[in-house]
């Protein structure tokens, strides 16, 4: 995983236009962050368990303090875009602060308004299940370094693909190559040994591409809104 992070950081370095990264980790502090830096100057941090994982507080915390610390810079030194890359094993205990319907309703607004970008990465998880639901840029990884490596490739890819175009416009989501490759059928049922109880539901194509084509209409229409003169 960090290998891969570093990787992912590399390339966007690489390409055209500047990066600022602030790195973030569950926890108490996870939306009181540090200083940018230049995404190829970034060390990944150390990966630990840290007990109970209160998933949607911390990144509750995050989205909000993040928010917060952009509002309050002069204009002249906001980014022009924001892309909230999220690598999480999807499993949440302990939050009390923020629910589901309201980490969705807070990750939308921040799409909606200010052309956020936000990625999920879900390790364990199929369908790539954000810790607010299902997400048309959200992808699974099956639990090994073949498939870290093949969900955080196509996490790079649609950052790249999202840094080429303006703020809301649409941008091609995962295909279901880049998801089979990420999170192979062995993985979708038993064959892996896994009990019947604990084995991860499977989430069709068909429905992650229902998914896909209503979240680009969605953008679609925002960005021919968006762009559309005023009346005088």
């Amino acid at each position: 995983m960090r290998a891969r992070l570093a990787e992912l950081l590399a390339e966007q370095a690489a390409q055209p236009g500047e990066v600022e990264v602030y790195v973030a980790t569950t926890g108490r502090r996870a939306g009181k962050l540090g200083g940018g830096v230049p995404a190829g100057d970034v060390a990944v941090p150390k990966l630990r368990g840290r007990g109970t994982a209160a998933v949607r507080d911390s990144l509750g915390a995050l989205v909000a303090g993040l928010g917060g610390s952009l509002a309050g810079m002069p204009e002249q030194e906001r980014p022009s875009r924001v892309f909230l890359l999220v690598v999480t094993g999807g499993h949440d205990e302990g939050s009390a602060t923020w629910g589901p319907d309201e980490l969705r309703d807070l990750v939308a607004a921040q799409e909606r308004d200010y052309a956020w970008e936000v990625v999920t990465v879900t390790v364990a998880e199929h369908a790539g299940l954000a810790p607010w639901g299902a997400g048309f840029r959200s992808i699974g990884a099956a639990p090994t370094a073949d498939g870290v490596r093949a969900a955080l490739a196509a996490a790079s890819r649609y950052l790249s693909r999202a840094r080429e175009v303006g703020p809301w416009e649409p941008v091609e989501g995962f295909s279901q190559e880049e998801r089979w490759a990420a999170y192979p059928p062995a993985f979708h049922s038993d064959e892996v040994g896994a009990d019947e109880t604990t084995v991860i539901p499977v989430i069709t194509a068909e429905r992650l591409a229902e998914a896909d084509r209503a979240d680009a209409e969605s953008r679609r229409r925002w960005w021919d809104r968006f762009r559309r003169p005023a009346k005088v």
